[in-house]
């Protein structure tokens, strides 16, 4: 591993442009932490294993209940499996209601940059390897939908942590986009929720997240590895995973069962 360092700046977007009038508010000083880049080579373990192997190994080092979040993030269909870098973001409660307006005002403003906007996001929307994590306050405010995570995964993010609400769930399912989130609802974020902050350390369904940790997910739910012991956790997990298999590969064999990618 190596340390670099991330500069972010704390969105100054939660006042802006909800079809209220308003006061902006003033930037937060930028802030600048290490961050432990962790190599391919771990990241390729870690996405080969379970997130019970990373339970069991995060379990064996003395960090029970710490890094796996809360049973209600769940995925929004079964079979998904990534583990990738977080980028995170956060969203606070704004509840501002629309005011009426003629159809064509709301589709000018809907995305507009600037005060006139209805909504904005709190940063980019991720990159090559990344998981994007987002508190939002467990809100029936859908940040994550079906355009927006393509245009994700177009940019190279293997996967999407909401703590809050995927909407066009049935359009990200038929898409495959792997999105786990807490909350299924249609609504918009726009007039419910606002930006926060882009790429600092959030708390995302009761466990902290920093820029830089790992996130693994599968069915079974979301662990997250801190980035300084991410090494160590997965060549553990990767033990733990290598023990398992042959002893269920024995019992498909017995049981006559086809061997399938769990077992090889």
């Amino acid at each position: 591993m190596r340390t670099i360092f991330i500069v972010s700046c704390a969105a100054a977007l939660a006042l802006l442009g909800f079809g209220h009038s308003h006061v902006n508010a003033e930037p937060e000083p930028q802030k600048t932490w290490p961050v432990i880049e962790v190599s391919k080579g771990t990241l390729e373990i870690l996405r080969s294993v379970r997130t019970s192997d990373v339970c069991d190994a995060l379990d064996s080092m003395g960090l029970q209940q710490r890094y796996q979040m809360d049973y209600t993030m769940r995925p929004l269909y079964s079979g998904i499996h990534f583990a990738g870098i977080a980028q995170t973001a956060e969203y606070e409660v704004i509840n501002r209601p629309l005011k009426a307006m003629s159809y064509e005002e709301f589709d000018k403003r809907q995305y507009a940059e600037g005060s006139e906007g209805l909504w904005h996001e709190a940063g980019p929307w991720g990159g090559r390897d990344q998981v994007l994590v987002i508190d939002a306050k467990r809100t029936p405010a859908g940040i994550l939908g079906s355009a927006n995570t393509l245009g994700g995964r177009i940019k190279g993010v293997v996967g999407f942590v909401i703590d809050g609400t995927c909407r066009d769930s049935y359009e990200c399912i038929i898409q495959k986009t792997p999105v786990f989130c807490t909350v299924r609802s249609p609504a918009h974020p726009m007039g419910r929720i606002g930006p926060v902050s882009n790429n600092q350390p959030i708390t995302c369904a009761g466990v902290k997240v920093r820029p830089g940790d790992v996130i693994v997910a599968d069915d079974d739910g979301v662990m997250v590895v801190p980035q300084e012991i991410a090494d160590e956790v997965a060549r553990r997990a990767k033990r733990i995973q290598d023990k398992d298999r042959p002893g269920r590969r024995g019992s498909y064999e017995k049981l006559g069962l086809p061997l399938d990618e769990t077992v090889r």
